[in-house]
């Protein structure tokens, strides 16, 4: 684990001087232990994360800040959620991809660890998913972006790895849903949808499950740019359906995002996934 935290150190360091060169010094956060971030300042760089180094600097900010508050739930879900934005959609190496994912998941972990009903929970049944079930509202986002990260980590381990914590991540994925059926622009949907997907045991032909999620994320949620970039990669290689591959993508590709939205940012950036998915297909015959 140290060899992996110290390539994600050096990959977090490489990108910010390779982008550097194009921006002023004074645009660019000096972290250092004279002069503390505040999360002010964290959350302005959260806001231009569009930018590959305000993500980053965001990301800094948050581990320094959650590094002296560890009871805040906002504060490390803007964690968790950070890790997952850069490794989604800045990173490329897989292994920094992977150590960003995991910490994501462990962020979350950190502060549902530290409420005492939930610790309760877990050493009378000694049974997670029993647990989730007592979390309330407070306590949704950072569910998600756990889930989230997990997900992403676990998609690039084995079918029994993935099989082994299916069940935890399908009940917190619908405690979620009771939480808010409506959460973070169809998100119950497009990951139910995508686990579905994933799932090593389900039934190959029975793919209207997996269909009906997908179209419901997007129904919720016509803006959200990943909704239909989800439903490109997990479901129509699995059903073969070439067409509706490319009209998918080529809703995202086309689009405008509305600069307004909160999630702009990653709308952008599911724009450049969606060429990325083409050509990957392309180069793997998905078809």
């Amino acid at each position: 684990m140290k060899n992996i935290g110290n390539i994600l150190l050096v990959s977090l360091s490489l990108l910010v001087l390779s982008c550097s060169g194009s921006r002023s010094n004074d645009s660019i956060l000096e972290t250092n232990e004279s002069e503390p971030v505040s999360l002010e300042l964290a959350d302005q760089f959260w806001a231009g994360r569009i930018d590959s180094i305000s993500a980053i600097q965001a990301l800094r900010g948050y581990e320094e800040l959650c590094a002296e508050d560890t009871l805040s739930i906002e504060l490390w879900t803007s964690l968790s959620r950070a890790y997952y934005y850069l490794g989604q959609f800045i990173m490329e190496d897989p292994i920094v991809k992977d150590s960003l994912f995991m910490k994501g998941y462990d962020a979350s972990q950190s502060i549902l660890n530290r409420n005492p009903e939930y610790k309760k929970l877990i050493f009378s049944t000694g049974d997670e998913k029993v647990s989730i079930q007592g979390l309330d509202h407070q306590y949704t986002d950072i569910l998600y972006w756990g889930m989230a990260n997990y997900g992403r980590w676990l998609e690039t381990k084995g079918p029994l790895v993935r099989l082994g914590q299916r069940d935890l991540i399908r009940a917190t994925l619908e405690h979620i849903h009771d939480l808010d059926p409506n959460y973070y622009a169809g998100a119950y949907y497009r990951y139910l949808g995508a686990l579905l997907s994933n799932d090593p045991e389900s039934v190959a032909e029975d793919t209207t499950a997996i269909r009906q999620a997908f179209e419901m994320a997007i129904e919720q949620a016509p803006d959200y740019l990943a909704n239909y970039t989800f439903m490109a990669e997990y479901y129509c290689p699995r059903v073969k359906d070439k067409d509706l591959f490319y009209r998918l993508l080529t809703i995202v590709i086309t689009s405008k995002p509305d600069s307004n939205l909160p999630y702009y940012p990653e709308n952008e950036h599911e724009k450049k996934l969606a060429d990325r998915l083409m050509l990957k297909a392309e180069n793997e015959a998905w078809f």
